[in-house]
């Protein structure tokens, strides 16, 4: 880490450099910090900072309400044309910023990053969405449209930081705001490398600055600071219980996404490979470190050795012996129950190798049963372990499923063919997301299966963020006209 953030700093220091010179040829970066170019431009500074990033809170907020204050009257097209420049800008860099994500937090896998970063850029919707709606009659045109916040303050996890830094800014700039970001310090390094090449962008193609900001050492202080900021209008947080309280008592609009327990539901009806396919490839995805990802199958015992068959088939790892599942869950979950973060986003053979039990090959998943109360079904734990709680009905299977979910609402799948079950499951779930058989990284859009989701706000009620979410619908009323269809006497 120390050697990528080094490399960082170099990279800062060589654009420095160039700008002091007036030398606006390209310079190479190594591949481990994102290896990119420079702009065509000479590089932007603004006051104190420089491409976006700035020594304090109060100078980066002041830099992004002095954009608001522009941009709030920019056209639908020079939003357009911000956002088109992000998604052309980062496009040759997708693969080494995965990399340098991976590097950075130890987390996850490289080709998951790469599909995630993907989604982030080319499925999030930006101004399109935001159309207007009109109403036309004898009391004449109603109308609503939505209209900017401000500057939105976010705070992003180390799980998704380039991801997040991406698909906030797409929605957030697509509703005419400006964003203050808060990196997770797990992710400080890259998360400020992509806000300083997305502002590089931005200004190459349309000259504004400051848009999405951030400061040089991100800090839990400074996120209180910025939470607390007279000139922050709205809040999106994503991260663990208290940075979401926080947000939300914080006296401002919050858009929080907190925890999550997502258990897959088997019953007797399902295509069993399918399940074991879906289940697998989705919890593996990224080593679970998605907070959609499955934490927990809940199935049906007539069809429960068979589903255990075919997720090995599928590359699982079945731990049998309780002393070995007693090691993995004292390892793994600290005393206040929170996963150890020397495991989160692990490789499954790492986590079997630290608890001595021995394996073949390379598994994907570590999969165990265990009593619906064990401390792994319990546990959000964002690693490749996961748990099989064995019920002898589907009532039974619904019943353990809404409680292991523990009532957080975020998501939840099912794999059955009966549709009675899953309108049932459906409704009694009651998550922000809910999977009917495929996997459950499909609830945020990898794979192009419907609007990226990066911010999953079930807190506070948005559920799966848009451009919608960023904005204030209003509503304008116009009693003597506009309508074509009739006219007052």
């Amino acid at each position: 880490m120390a050697e990528l953030e080094d490399q960082i700093r170099k990279i800062i220091q060589d654009e420095l450099n160039q700008q002091s010179s007036g030398d606006t040829t390209p310079a190479t970066a190594s591949s481990n910090a994102a290896a990119s170019t420079t702009a065509t431009s000479a590089p932007l500074t603004s006051g104190q900072g420089k491409l976006g990033i700035f020594p304090d809170v109060d100078s980066a907020i002041a830099a992004a309400k002095a954009a608001e204050d522009q941009f709030v009257d920019a056209s639908i097209e020079t939003r357009t044309q911000v956002i088109d420049a992000i998604k052309k800008g980062f496009k040759p860099y997708i693969e080494q910023m995965a990399k340098a994500i991976r590097e950075e937090t130890g987390m996850g896998t490289v080709e998951a990053k790469i599909a995630k970063l993907n989604n982030a850029l080319y499925n999030t919707p930006g101004p399109e969405i935001l159309q207007p709606e009109a109403e036309t009659g004898d009391g004449g045109l109603i109308m609503y449209e939505y209209a900017p916040y401000g500057v939105i303050g976010a705070v992003g996890p180390s799980t998704n930081p380039s991801e997040t830094v991406i698909a906030n800014a797409i929605m957030m700039l697509a509703g005419g705001n400006t964003l203050f970001f808060g990196a997770h310090p797990g992710a400080k390094n890259i998360t400020r490398w992509t806000i300083e090449k997305l502002n590089q962008f931005v200004y190459d193609a349309t000259g504004w600055q400051n848009l999405v900001v951030g400061i040089e050492n991100p800090s839990i202080e400074a996120v209180q600071k910025m939470m607390a900021h007279p000139d922050i209008a709205c809040l999106a947080v994503t991260g663990g219980p208290a940075v979401v309280h926080q947000a939300m008592t914080s006296g401002k609009k919050a858009i929080g996404a907190g925890a999550g327990n997502p258990p897959a539901m088997v019953d007797a009806t399902a295509d069993i490979k399918l399940a074991a396919h879906n289940i697998i490839d989705s919890a593996s995805f990224d080593n679970d470190i998605l907070c959609t990802a499955e934490k927990e199958v809940v199935v049906e015992s007539s069809v429960k050795d068979e589903l255990i068959k075919d997720m090995q088939d599928e590359g699982a790892f079945l731990v049998t012996k309780p002393e070995d599942i007693q090691k993995l869950a004292d390892m793994t979950i600290q005393d206040n129950g929170a996963p150890d973060r020397k495991f989160v986003g692990k490789d499954a053979n790492y986590i079997l190798a630290q608890a001595g039990i021995r394996y073949e090959g390379r598994p994907k998943e570590i999969i165990l049963e265990a009593a619906k109360d064990h401390p792994l079904v319990m546990t959000e734990n964002l690693m490749p372990i996961l748990p099989i709680v064995n019920c002898p009905d589907f009532d039974s299977v619904l019943k353990t499923a809404v409680e292991v979910e523990q009532g957080f609402h975020h998501t939840a799948s099912i794999h059955s063919r009966d549709l009675i079950h899953i309108n049932k499951a459906a409704h009694r779930m009651n998550t922000s997301i809910f999977v009917v058989n495929g996997p459950t990284y499909a609830g945020t859009g990898v794979g192009f299966t419907g609007a990226s989701a990066l911010t999953i706000a079930t807190p506070t009620g948005e559920g799966t963020t848009t451009a919608k979410s960023f904005t204030r619908r209003r509503r304008l009323n116009s009693p003597q006209a506009f309508s074509l269809r009739s006219w007052n006497d």
